[in-house]
């Protein structure tokens, strides 16, 4: 369970950026209502390197592999904050002390359908002496020719993997767990499908569970109850033996829980301590729910993302907030600005049909096998019956005030006034109020469907 809720009168600060905070400037009315959701970030990894050096020791995470063994390993992208740079010299030691020779290692980064990772991004996530001393691959979704064709699961995936990675003897996964919508948790097998996939793969992949009810309800879910986690682990099976080091994080720089495993025992070991730590209290939905975006490094769609993963938390008709601390220079990391400003330049009717007609749109893309299904369905469910405003200054000056039907603001005092107008609309003048400040980390799921006695 996510730490003590707090309820209190005083201002409340939510993590910004990298070292800073921001006072939320709630009407004084509203304070006392306020309740606090924090995760249980207790007990964190104070030397990391040791830690890892432990993990490795463990008997369930033997490399098994000597002299001409070819290994692929697989990092997640630079949106999150997995301590890569530090792993990797550790790891390439332990594989070059079982007789791996240096050019039979690569570094592949698990972008999926992010940017591509260019050289100086590739230093950034790796480090120098790695970008100099093994080949490096950001995967080009789109070339076919790049991928080996592994066939087809029972859940009608293309299995389709990058080359390096499908071809080595042993694959070596370096990720974290973290919520996720669709696959109940990130992390493990996932870096590959879709981390290191073709992108008809990923497609097929994304469309798992969209018909098993509203987007959001997997979210925290156990993987053996989750399509999409089901999928992935069809897939695979298609290749040979994998090794996964996965990470529970807090706040970048800080480590939670690291372990190294087969990648199904290590994803069910996290995603349960996960749970614990990460799950919001249940608790009456409430009719203003606030969501930082930390620990995320300004991404807007991941930042959606922490929208949707506290969805649950408010209730139909209320108004949900996100604080997004937002880098310039990520802005348009998943979603290209072009696009963003054509939704932006759609004003008020485009978000009319946003709201209205995007459940025919997400209908039609789902039919036609179209990628964008499951983005489609999101979307959908966050703005269909709920206000949603964003405090946003970066993404505010470079698009203005509103996105479809989500209005931008840059002022904290215009935001909270038109919450107000919105819950007054509703009939309510003292809102029930709960508030994630790490909204990266923590989830509200969905909650179970009542059935009759």
């Amino acid at each position: 369970m996510t730490a003590p809720s707090t309820e209190s009168d005083a201002p409340v600060a939510l993590p910004w950026g990298e070292a800073e905070n921001l006072t939320l400037d709630l009407p004084h009315a509203w304070r006392p209502r306020a309740e606090v959701v924090w995760p249980d970030l207790n007990g964190g990894i104070d030397d990391y390197p040791a830690a890892l050096e432990q993990a490795l020791n463990a008997p369930e995470a033997g490399l098994g592999v000597g002299p001409g063994s070819t290994v692929a390993i697989v990092v997640d992208d630079p949106s999150r904050w997995t301590p890569v740079r530090e792993a990797l010299p550790i790891l390439v030691r332990r594989l070059h002390e079982r007789g791996v020779r240096q050019e039979n290692v690569t570094v592949s980064v698990g972008v999926g359908r992010h940017h591509a990772v260019d050289a100086e991004a590739m230093r950034k996530r790796v480090g120098d002496a790695i970008t100099e001393a093994y080949s490096c691959h950001s995967p080009p979704v789109d070339d076919l020719s790049a991928y080996d064709d592994l066939g087809v699961t029972p859940e009608g995936v293309p299995v389709r993997v990058f080359h390096p990675v499908a071809k080595a003897d042993l694959r070596i996964l370096i990720g974290s767990v973290l919520p996720h919508l669709q696959a109940g948790f990130g992390g493990g097998y996932k870096l590959i499908f879709p981390g290191t996939s073709h992108r008809t793969t990923l497609g097929a992949l994304h469309r798992q569970g969209l018909s098993a009810g509203q987007a959001g309800r997997l979210l925290g879910g156990n993987a053996d109850q989750n399509p999409m986690r089901q999928a992935i682990r069809s897939a695979a099976r298609r290749l040979g033996p994998c090794l996964s080091i996965s990470h529970l994080l807090g706040a970048p720089g800080q480590v939670l829980h690291v372990t190294a495993g087969h990648p199904d025992a290590v994803q069910d070991r996290l995603a349960a301590e996960a749970k614990r730590r990460l799950r919001a209290p249940d608790a009456a939905a409430a009719d203003l729910v606030v969501a930082g975006n930390n620990p995320w490094p300004g991404d807007p769609m991941q930042s959606f993302k922490v929208l949707l993963q506290h969805r649950a938390a408010s209730r139909p008709g209320g108004v949900l907030v996100g604080f997004f601390w937002t880098e310039a220079d990520q802005i348009d990391r998943s979603f290209p600005m072009p696009a963003l400003r054509a939704i932006a330049a759609s004003g008020a009717p485009g978000g009319w049909f946003i709201r209205r007609g995007l459940a025919l749109a997400s209908d039609l893309v789902s039919a036609v096998g179209s990628p964008s299904a499951f983005m489609l369905r999101w979307a959908r469910e966050l703005v269909v019956d709920r206000t949603v405003l964003v405090f946003a200054p970066p993404l505010y000056d470079r698009i203005g005030p509103r996105l479809g039907p989500i209005r931008l603001f840059a002022d904290q005092g215009q935001l909270w006034r038109a919450a107000a107008d919105a819950l007054g609309r509703a009939g309510v003048d003292t809102p029930r109020i709960r508030i994630f400040p790490q909204g990266g980390l923590t989830y509200a799921p969905e909650p179970e469907p009542r059935t009759s006695p």
